[in-house]
């Protein structure tokens, strides 16, 4: 396929790009040393992206707003993020570094602007008796019980004012334009929607206001020729999300319609804004603004970025409009070009996953892209528990400064046993780096545990991932690696064979021991996958024990693509504790019946997932599986609420009574058991006691069982030293 429209060029306002792909504002936090000046970590994240093609590359969040709100800095005056704002140069020379750095790849770059965090920023100033700021009287996002207070009409100016000096700083900066973060519900937003700005004084009572005084202090400062690109959600989408009860209870039945996005895009070029960067959603329904991996591709594009397109074709508004959501596949970016829904496309995903994707689309190697899963671990939930953005699919994202892959002075003979992603990201890092490779898998198959999760529509994103895996195994069998399928390997099978062994071969599953389980038909989930998820036809009533990850995902699944009656049951108070707040949120959207892979309301579930959180099976009969469930439970189907790390204290939160509970009998036609497994490690402390070679290593798996991003580093990590 050819990929015309994606290499065309275009301008945003006065700035040539050279092609149509723009890397969307993902990065910075944590990349900057604790006075805000951009580190070398920040740097050749950046440089990185140019090198693989991209035309624009833009910031991460850069709040100016220190001093107003409270939410944006830490102890000590520091930041975790970095800063442009005021004046001084120690700053500046290190955002001086990062715009020097790529343009010599022909990129362009802007800088992501944000007025700050409000509602949406952590609640611990608070809990240390700061006074934390909004557009209105707003409770926080991740603790309720917190209020923030309004902003005066003085310090919402003063704010418009840190944004013009932060704008003139980074023109003189290098910068080529500048990026506004006027979308998802952070305080740009927050002052310019009805959700939260129901101030009914002074000149911000007038929602387009805080926006339109922005713009025009940042051309007023820098020049009219210096292009603006806002971002928007045109519509939060609440009521659309969670059905008109909800919306009122939660929301007060207020949010910017999809006509009155349109009007706000208006009245912004009037302004001087030359480009638009739109989608819809905020933090109350993360999972449009971040759509993971359960969404369809380009699930609101025509919806959203196409309907601005036509608005401004009807006015004759020559303003750009640059598309957003779930565009990684490039036939499917192409395809959003090509329709005319968009001037542009904005990666931000794709680009961490793999920042060669421009490159690798113009030179007809699509297969050769490393695919986004979805998952979000690495490029959020990472700097939420204190990181900084990465990867789960590519090691080196975010560690650009630190890894590097190099030839090795030794060459070895490596053996790698499992062919999961992590003996598959051991075994091409240790072949590109010389050694000879030799990768046993007991199946027929790479992938592991993914290739059982893509079993699952829901999944499709992990299969593209997987179509990758193959294909770049393939490239490298050509040049000498070694794959043996259906191989299963013992101590003797290896031992004084190979410099290097790395056992990857994966977890053990047990069935947990209730009473009565000879009773009634079950199956341990990944054994149920591997099976195709089949079904009895006599079988309509599914059990699924364990609320984590992988039993929401199977509860859906079988309600969505078989149609079946499905009850699950957790022992913890919420459902998927442990997953990213998009991903979590959107599951829980669509196993309670208000939405769809396909984003549509009208490809819902008919009949609800029905849940019983902190609960347990305690035993089964024919047909029947008795639970006990605590009385005070939480209601399950929350999406619009985050869940707050461990580390961080909510005085709020109340225990369960772990006595206060009740029993419940519920119909059970089959059972499945998702309730995690152990590390299958007897081969790896077999070998380590036999000294079955110099070098011997656990990884993935087989070391603990975990997510991809951890299997898949821990695999490079090894696999770029030995």
């Amino acid at each position: 396929m050819a990929f015309e429209k994606l290499f065309e060029q275009d301008h945003i306002g006065d700035c040539k790009l050279k092609n149509r792909i723009i890397m969307a504002p993902v990065g910075n936090i944590n990349m900057a040393d604790p006075s805000g000046r951009p580190m070398n970590k920040m740097i050749d994240y950046f440089i990185e992206r140019a090198k693989g093609g991209t035309g624009l590359l833009i910031t991460g969040l850069v709040p100016v707003s220190y001093g107003i709100d409270p939410t944006i800095s830490e102890e000590n005056g520091t930041t975790y993020f970095p800063r442009i704002d005021g004046s001084s140069r120690t700053r500046l020379s290190g955002w001086r570094d990062l715009t020097a750095g790529v343009k010599p790849y022909g990129s362009k770059i802007f800088i992501q602007l944000s007025a700050g965090l409000g509602r949406v920023g952590s609640p611990e100033p608070a809990l240390k008796g700061k006074i934390l700021r909004s557009s209105s009287w707003n409770s926080n996002f991740y603790i309720p019980q917190v209020p923030h207070l309004p902003l005066s009409d003085r310090k919402i100016k003063k704010i418009v004012k840190m944004l013009g000096q932060s704008a003139a700083n980074a023109k003189l900066s290098g910068f080529d334009g500048i990026h506004l973060h006027g979308h998802e519900g952070y305080l740009m937003d927050q002052l310019t929607s009805a959700p939260w700005n129901r101030r009914r004084f002074g000149r911000y009572k007038n929602k387009f206001q805080f926006g339109i005084d922005v713009v025009r202090e940042i051309k007023k400062r820098c020049g009219e020729d210096f292009p603006v690109i806002y971002r928007l959600d045109l519509t939060q989408a609440l009521q659309e999300s969670y059905g008109e009860t909800i919306f009122k209870k939660q929301f007060r039945g207020k949010e910017r319609t999809i006509e009155e996005g349109l009007r706000f895009c208006t009245a912004l070029y009037e302004a001087g804004v030359d480009a638009f960067d739109v989608d819809k959603g905020c933090y109350d329904n993360w999972f449009w603004p971040h759509p993971p991996s359960y969404f369809d591709d380009a699930v609101y594009v025509r919806e959203i970025a196409g309907r601005l397109k036509d608005h401004f074709r009807e006015n004759d508004i020559p303003a750009k409009v640059i598309a957003v959501g779930k565009l990684g596949k490039p036939e499917v970016a192409e395809e959003v070009l090509k329709n005319g829904w968009a001037d542009f496309v904005m990666l931000g995903r794709p680009l961490l996953a793999d920042p060669y994707w421009p490159a690798k689309v113009k030179e007809n190697r699509s297969l050769e892209i490393i695919h986004c899963i979805g998952d979000h671990e690495g490029c959020i939930e990472s700097f939420k528990k204190g990181g900084h953005p990465c990867c789960s699919v590519n090691p080196y994202t975010g560690f650009e400064d630190t890894k590097r892959l190099v030839r090795s002075d030794k060459i070895k003979k490596v053996a790698i046993v499992g062919a999961g992603p992590a003996g598959c990201e051991a075994a091409i890092t240790a072949h590109k780096r010389g050694h000879h490779v030799t990768l046993f898998e007991k199946t027929d198959r790479i992938g592991g545990q993914l290739c059982l999760a893509a079993k699952m529509a829901i999944k499709h994103d992990v299969e593209r991932y997987l179509d990758n895996f193959r294909h770049r195994l393939t490239i490298l069998q050509s040049e000498g690696l070694k794959i043996e399928f259906n191989k299963t390997i013992g101590m003797d099978d290896i031992k004084d064979s190979f410099d290097v062994i790395i056992c990857s071969n994966g977890l053990k599953t047990d069935m947990p021991a209730i009473k009565g389980l000879d009773r009634i038909r079950h199956a341990e989930a990944r054994e149920f996958l591997q099976k195709d998820m089949q079904v009895p036809e006599d079988c309509e009533n599914i059990l699924v024990v364990g609320g984590g990850t992988l039993g929401c995902e199977i509860a859906y699944t079988l309600a969505y693509e078989k149609g079946l009656n499905v009850t699950l049951v957790g022992r913890n108070k919420e459902l998927m504790p442990e997953s990213v707040l998009a991903n979590r949120a959107q599951m829980l959207w669509m196993m309670m019946g208000r939405g769809s892979p396909s984003g549509k309301r009208a490809d819902s579930l008919k009949k609800p997932v029905m849940v019983y959180n902190a609960s347990k099976v305690v035993a089964f009969t024919e047909g029947k599986a008795r639970l006990l469930a605590n009385r005070n439970r939480k209601d399950p189907f929350t999406p619009w609420r985050d869940l707050i790390p461990e580390n961080v204290n909510n005085p709020f939160e109340k225990k369960l009574d772990p006595d206060n509970v009740e029993e419940i009998t519920i119909d059970a036609d089959l059972v499945i058991f998702a309730v995690g497994g152990q590390a299958d490690d007897t081969l790896y402390y077999t070998l380590l006691e036999s000294k079955a070679a110099k070098e011997i290593y656990c990884v993935g798996d087989a070391s603990n069982p975990g997510r991809v991003w951890e299997a898949i580093n821990s695999a490079n990590e090894i696999a770029r030293n030995i």
